[in-house]
């Protein structure tokens, strides 16, 4: 009867413990669906402090529609869900804007008024059927002023951006005017024509800059440098990038900009890929060791522990190598007190120079973001046109020093104007001269990390861009001419999403793996190396035509059998990292996989073990 009994218990407890569960899953679903329990790395469903305060910020009503055509979620489960969680997160918005945001839900099923008036509202339909039929799924916001901000399509694989992608046009939306940048630069990154004379793209990371910014170009490569005496007094930061065939006259006028206090963001490349080696104009040279800094001449910075792979070899033929100049500056090398890194957990450089501080000057230099300890110095002559990668690899010999990439300037600077070595100085307009100042500037050593290559990738939807950011470069950048400007931030928000970061544990394997490979390599390398050198003096004693002795014989003979064995253990490295990663990956998979499942299973088991041991004690006290 007891073991019955038993049995009724055991079976009343698992139905008892279904139910809690669905009742929970229940008030959860009805009273708490704004409410999400956030375990991922960068709180992707918490609302963040800058969407918070653009919020509450609201001085008039933004209205945002919304177009979900249900049947594309029929159709197609994922937007379903991506659709649920912006409802959801609209929602939230509309509780901290206090009202301030009006949200409209609409179905647009086909052939009705609501698809016309998504198309009027510039939203774009994807097939249903092979009918002729559309879903939609899309944006529309405008403010009272009737400017508007329009996403066409919620593109799924721009979930991680979503909370940025919708502040950013409530907060363009919300402001009045938008600061003024002021831009100078040799190249063509704004789609005006290149150094060479060439028609080029805009770089993605201008479109990112003109959203919150109105960006005024004081000098490009078409226009005469002597022409810029004055930069507008509305002007809040000026934005260089690679400024050629510079003048002396528009040195002193960013010169004087700075000590009126006006703020500076410079990007130099002491070797630019992505504009063919064209180097920069040295009279900023100037302003650097003004300002207590160089970049070194002539040097870019390399660094095993952060080395990106790139592909080497023929066409058919391509293997993949890491590249000690191809860097990939993780969180661990960037100055996380700084505001402009807010958030910023990659930033991808290639052949970027390095910046030192000079032992003159009263300025404080901070590192904004620096190389590992596993880094060197390399000639740039080794990184022009078809590097030898391997050859890199093989020559690397670690400095343990972190090497600036990046640095912001700060204190009390004098003018450059006594370092200009001009006949004609008398002809700038001295009325104004300001000698002393204080310098607020932010100097890269890298242009290339701006170039769409390296920071996102692209897709058209139609006639749209659809740009995910693979790297914080363009958020960087961004944030700092919003620091500069002394605009109000979306700093933290703005680098979330981004996803392209390493496992720790991986990297460390693989620069492990890397490090005992060389080493062997160059130990290898060091062996061939003097026996080609003692062949070569046999020969030279024997007037070019010697056979080899005995001793030498044998020697050859076992540096071959030598370099067999050591490929052949190279090889069984490679292979037990590759095994040891795929271990890992599959561990993390059914950590994953089974994470949850696993705790309820032991709730469960943890239950019915505290059920048997309360009946076996009511069991005992029955029996005594």
């Amino acid at each position: 009867m007891i073991n019955k009994n038993s049995q009724i218990f055991t079976w009343i407890g698992i139905f008892s413990a279904v139910i809690i569960m669905i009742g929970i899953n229940t008030l959860v679903n009805t009273y708490l669906n704004s409410q999400r329990l956030d375990l991922t790395e960068e709180k992707m469903y918490t609302i963040s402090n800058g969407t918070i305060e653009t919020l509450k910020s609201i001085d008039e009503p933004i209205t945002i529609k919304f177009y979900f055509t249900d049947r594309l979620g029929e159709n197609y489960p994922p937007f379903k869900l991506f659709a649920d969680r912006i409802k959801t997160m609209l929602k939230r918005y509309q509780e901290i804007s206090d009202g301030k945001i009006i949200v409209s839900l609409y179905n647009p099923e086909p052939f009705t008024e609501i698809e016309e008036q998504a198309l009027a509202d510039n939203i774009r339909g994807i097939p249903l059927n092979e009918s002729g039929e559309y879903g939609y799924f899309g944006i529309r916001a405008y403010n009272r002023a009737d400017d508007v901000e329009v996403i066409p399509f919620m593109d799924i694989e721009r979930e991680e951006f979503l909370e940025y992608d919708l502040t950013s046009r409530i907060f363009s939306l919300a402001r009045e005017n938008k600061p003024k940048i002021g831009f100078i630069t040799g190249l063509g990154i704004d789609g005006v024509l290149d150094a060479q004379g060439g028609a080029v793209q805009p770089w993605k990371v201008m479109g990112q800059i003109n959203e919150f910014f109105d960006v005024v170009t004081l000098l490009n490569y078409n226009e005469d440098p002597n022409g810029l005496k004055s930069i507008p007094t509305d002007i809040q930061a000026l934005f260089i990038v690679q400024p050629l065939n510079f003048s002396d006259q528009a040195l002193y006028t960013i010169d004087q900009f700075v000590l009126n206090g006006g703020s500076v963001f410079i990007a130099l490349d002491p070797n630019t890929t992505v504009a063919a080696g064209i180097q920069y104009d040295k009279r900023f040279d100037y302003l650097l060791e003004k300002w207590g800094v160089r970049i070194i001449p002539d040097v870019v910075a390399g660094d095993l522990k952060l080395a990106r792979p790139a592909q080497v070899g023929d066409r058919g033929d391509r293997v993949y190598s890491n590249y000690l100049a191809l860097l990939g500056v993780t969180k661990e090398y960037i100055n996380q007190s700084d505001p402009i890194v807010s958030g910023v957990d990659l930033l991808n450089m290639t052949t970027a120079g390095i910046i030192e501080k000079l032992p003159i000057g009263n300025t404080d230099v901070s590192g904004v973001f620096t190389t590992s300890e596993q880094s060197m110095i390399i000639n740039k002559e080794e990184v022009r046109d078809n590097p030898d990668l391997n050859k890199l690899l093989r020559d690397f010999e670690a400095s343990n020093n972190n090497y600036n990439l990046s640095v912001r300037i700060k204190g009390e600077v004098s003018s450059v104007l006594e370092n200009l070595e001009v006949d004609n100085i008398s002809s700038f307009n001295l009325d104004q001269h300001i000698e002393t100042g204080n310098v607020n500037a932010i100097i890269v050593a890298d242009v290339d990390f701006m170039e769409d290559q390296f920071w996102v990738n692209v897709k058209e939807y139609f006639a749209e861009e659809l740009l995910t950011p693979f790297a914080n470069n363009a958020a960087f950048v961004v944030n700092s001419l919003e620091n500069l400007s002394d605009a109000s931030t979306l700093a933290s928000l703005r680098a979330r999403g981004v996803m392209d970061r390493p496992f720790t544990l991986i990297n460390n394997l693989e620069l492990e793996s890397e490090r005992i490979f060389r080493e062997k390599e160059r130990s290898l390398a060091n062996e061939m190396s003097a026996l080609q050198n003692r062949m070569r003096e046999l020969e030279q004693k024997a007037g070019g035509s010697v056979m080899l002795g005995q001793e030498d014989l044998d020697a050859f003979n076992d540096f071959r059998e030598k370099a067999q064995n050591v490929q052949v253990e190279l090889r069984n490295i490679k292979l037990e990292l590759a095994q040891e990663l795929e271990s890992l990956n599959n561990t993390i998979k059914i950590s994953n996989i089974a994470g949850i499942p696993a705790i309820f299973v032991t709730f469960g088991i943890l239950f019915w073990l505290l059920r048997k041991y309360k009946i076996t004690r009511s069991k005992v006290r029955g029996e005594s």
